[in-house]
């Protein structure tokens, strides 16, 4: 799979190894031409007349006429240029070192958990990213996963067995900041590959939004990496939050990358293979000798040299063609359909021919986002999220289609403040009602609310911080209680705990640190066991506290940038 980049880099690098071949094409165009002209005045022919001759000559008009001529013209050219070895890239290098540089962007959003990739989609991705990583044998590969905000869960590596339990580490809950920001990873891509790296960027999606495509465009116009895209979804099945397809064929169209479907075989991790290798070898500034691409030639140069001159050959071998090719055709079948059923136990809906051809129709006469409201107008919310890509709409969308995760993921998107306050809703739905009131209270700092957007915000906010106290003052009453726990709609069973949503408070004791150094640990056996169990601890942990920090490290930048501004 070539795209415009990769064509550009061959034109650019196209030339003969041999060039001095080339200039056999002179005597032998003299040669074709003069054969050409005698075989054309044939004084046979010219003594008879015009009629006569038309009805006597077989074969001697149109594409037919001089046939075996022209193939053997076509044959000598292939040969010559054969002979000039023509090139376009260098021999691969022996050495490991050599191999492509690898970053990986996941994105780690609620989106990905959507079921219509056994078992998830995000699960779906860590296998493909396993199988990528084997058949690389030794690259260099990083990772670097994102949902609001971007953090590196693993820089360049070719140690495998470190990079597989923080791959499988990775979940949405992880994560500080919910939504599907991936312009955000930006800024960690050259840090990572270099400046003078020819390295890849993998993207695996389910779909981006505009503001993330013009990021991208704008990113990789000047860089020298490409941008690789694989698709994670499946059309074909229903969805609550569909592959959004069109997006990342944009994405990869804007950025001259590709974009490759996760399928059920290898096939999509072969083809990423190669896009990775090609870009290297492309961009390979090293010492190793062009690699002589002529050879391939002489295989149409043998038929040609076999067939031409056999009566007939034209015809029983296109008729061969027509019979074979279409063998080497097959539907795109999924036999994970029946296994699926049966390990989860739910109905898996499969999309029919009917909605294939209902959407179609739509499609030629109508955007998606005039889908999207037409299905709103029916009362259809959640067909009409699938086919909105207006972030506000879709999000609008979920919202009363009661899918509040989605809606809060969507309207992340959108940094406005009709979006943001449209956030907090569906936090406060959800019942995380402290996320709901921080964003309130963030909104009304900002200073950026419209006057009618003020007024339902403070009366959300005084309405959240009401039901966390009162949620905080059942918690307390029920670690008190002694004669039986107090139901509560709040707090749902009989075990004293905080709410749903409520402030938490840590005692200071359990926050205090044992820092050791070297010459302890390794002096005691007991502390030493300690320090490894430590070690040992599941990496999803040690990724949530490892991106917070990130997070907080990234809020303290733009403070600082801030502060140097205002002065």
């Amino acid at each position: 799979m070539f795209n415009s980049l990769m064509w550009q880099q061959i034109v650019d690098n196209f030339h003969f190894i041999r060039p001095w071949w080339l200039l056999l094409l002179v005597p032998f165009s003299i040669v074709i031409y003069l054969r050409w002209k005698q075989d054309s005045n044939k004084e046979w022919q010219q003594q008879l007349p015009q009629h006569l001759r038309r009805v006597l000559t077989i074969g001697d008009s149109g594409w037919k006429k001089q046939l075996p001529l022209k193939l053997l013209s076509v044959s000598m050219l292939v040969a010559i240029i054969v002979c000039a070895g023509p090139t376009w890239e260098r021999e691969a290098s022996p050495f490991g070192e050599d191999k492509a540089a690898l970053l990986i962007v996941l994105d780690n959003s609620e989106s990905m958990l959507q079921k219509d990739l056994a078992p998830n989609r995000l699960e779906r991705a860590k296998q493909k990213i396993r199988d990528l990583i084997v058949l690389r044998q030794g690259g260099k590969t990083g990772l670097v996963v994102f949902a609001g905000s971007a953090h590196l869960a693993m820089p360049l590596t070719k140690d495998d067995a470190v990079f597989a339990p923080f791959l499988a580490a990775i979940q949405p809950d992880i994560m500080p900041i919910k939504g599907k920001n991936a312009e955000t990873t930006l800024a960690l891509i050259e840090p990572q590959l270099g400046p003078e790296s020819a390295g890849t960027v993998l993207l695996i999606s389910d779909g981006v939004n505009p503001a993330t495509i013009k990021a991208f465009e704008t990113y990789f116009s000047t860089s020298p990496y490409q941008l690789l895209v694989l698709a994670a979804g499946n059309n074909d099945r229903v969805s609550n939050e569909p592959l959004d397809l069109a997006s990342l064929k944009s994405l990869a169209k804007n950025t001259q990358g590709s974009v490759v479907e996760v399928t059920i075989d290898d096939s999509d991790i072969k083809a990423l293979n190669r896009n990775i290798e090609r870009h290297m070898q492309l961009n390979n500034e090293s010492a190793m000798p062009w690699k002589d691409m002529g050879y391939f030639l002489l295989f149409p140069v043998t038929l040609l040299m076999l067939l031409w001159f056999r009566k007939g050959w034209l015809v029983k071998w296109c008729l061969v063609a027509a019979i074979v090719f279409p063998s080497f055709y097959s539907t795109t079948t999924y036999a994970e359909t029946v296994s699926l059923k049966a390990a989860t136990n739910e109905p898996i809906a499969d999309v029919t021919m009917w909605d294939k051809t209902v959407h179609w129709w739509m499609n030629i006469w109508l955007t998606p986002d005039q889908q999207g409201q037409w299905y709103f107008n029916q009362f259809d919310y959640l067909t009409a999220a699938k086919r909105y890509q207006d972030p506000l709409k879709k999000g609008i969308a979920y919202y009363y289609a009661g899918e509040y995760k989605l809606s809060h993921s969507t309207f992340l998107q959108v940094k406005t403040p009709q979006s943001l306050f449209n956030a907090a809703n569906a936090l406060a739905r959800q019942r995380e009602y402290v996320a709901a009131r921080d964003l309130y209270q963030l909104l009304l700092d900002s200073g950026e609310l419209e006057t009618e957007l003020k007024a339902p915000v403070e009366n959300n906010l005084a309405l959240m911080q009401g039901i966390v106290d009162e949620v905080n003052r059942i918690s307390e009453s029920q670690k008190g209680s002694t004669d039986g726990p107090e139901e509560s709609f709040e707090l749902g069973d009989d075990k004293p705990k905080t709410g749903d949503g409520a402030d938490e408070k840590v005692d200071a004791a359990m926050m205090a640190k044992e820092t050791l150094n070297a010459n302890e640990i390794l002096g005691s056996q007991e502390l030493a066991d300690k320090w490894l169990r430590r070690v040992e601890a599941d990496p999803k942990y040690f990724l949530r506290a490892k991106f917070q920090l990130q997070l907080r490290s990234q809020s303290v930048d733009i403070k600082d940038v801030s502060n140097e501004e205002i002065k």
